[in-house]
């Protein structure tokens, strides 16, 4: 990046959870940031974040291709549809996630983008047992991995015709605007029953979303081209540990409804549903090596902050 120009970067994705905070973070970090988005709605968010919304759709060519050719770019494709089984809507998702990245990325390859952060869903390892997993232990036969992993090597394409792409695969992102507040901070400050999924509670790898954004910039700039990084802290905790943690911070009764896993996807948004139906554990040993360092590394500390900056 040149010394004399403000650098800029262009964000998929950026009205939404884990995109509007990399945005804010990498305004307050002196980039010019561009946001693509498809509603007004969203533009507005954007701009009060501080970024400039561009109006585009990843589905549909347009204006908006000539925008994203920056000095940085993030791409967030969105999730597939909520409460629909996964293994109906598989084909589609891997069809409509190849059309995404085709349409970003075949716009920014002819350009002078000095790197792309291609943040890839970490649920397509599958159920991982108690045991982090690393990167390299992507299996095509669980999870979402046979219809998401097409994509995942479509990158290496990318990487080889000189695009420098870096994959950043994010854990359990928690924060003020996520299921978190849906799901455990809103029910236990209402006195409602908080929902847990089955007798044993899964194992996930939290980070808070201020700690994802950090970690997907850190990547961009310290990153190896073609490298995957998972975006987690370095401990396991339980799903059920979330409302415990919250209800002892905030000095409030935990009451629970415990239902069959089975019956979480009558019940729940797919996020959550996701990660009640196995341990989703993953080792961020390879993103600690390139010197990233946690500012929430706990559950604790991060529910600490999210209690300190209920709005944000």
């Amino acid at each position: 990046m040149s010394r004399d120009a403000v650098p800029t970067v262009f964000v998929t994705g950026a009205s939404g959870f884990i995109g509007l905070e990399l945005v804010k973070v990498l305004v307050a970090s002196g980039f010019q940031v561009y946001g693509l988005v498809r509603s007004p709605e969203s533009k507005r968010r954007v701009q009060r974040a501080g970024g400039t919304a561009i109006r585009g759709d990843l589905l549909v060519p347009g204006q908006w291709q000539d925008e994203a050719a920056a000095d940085w770019v993030f791409h967030i494709p969105p999730s597939a549809g909520a409460r629909v089984p996964f293994w109906k809507r598989a084909k589609r998702v891997g069809c409509t996630r190849a059309r995404m990245d085709e349409h970003l990325l075949d716009a920014v390859a002819a350009g002078a983008t000095r790197r792309v952060v291609y943040v890839a869903d970490s649920l397509c390892y599958g159920a991982t047992g108690p045991r982090p997993v690393t990167e390299d232990e992507l299996s095509l036969s669980r999870g979402r991995g046979w219809c998401l992993a097409p994509s995942l090597d479509r990158l290496d394409g990318y990487v080889i015709s000189g695009l420098p792409v870096v994959t950043a695969l994010p854990g359990c992102v928690y924060g003020n605007a996520s299921w978190f507040r849906d799901r455990i901070a809103a029910p236990i400050n209402d006195g409602r029953r908080v929902v847990q999924f089955g007798a044993a509670s899964p194992w996930l790898s939290p980070i808070h979303v201020h700690d994802c954004a950090r970690a997907l910039i850190h990547v961009a700039a310290h990153g190896e081209v073609g490298g995957r990084y998972f975006l987690a802290n370095n401990e396991q905790v339980r799903l059920n540990e979330f409302a415990q943690t919250f209800a002892r911070l905030t000095n409030q009764q935990l009451r629970v409804w415990r239902i069959p896993a089975r019956a979480a996807r009558l019940l729940c948004d797919r996020r959550l549903t996701d990660y009640a139906g196995g341990d989703h554990a993953y080792s961020n040993i390879r993103l600690r090596g390139t010197g990233f360092r946690f500012r929430y590394p706990t559950l604790e500390q991060g529910i600490k902050e999210l209690l300190r900056a209920p709005d944000e």
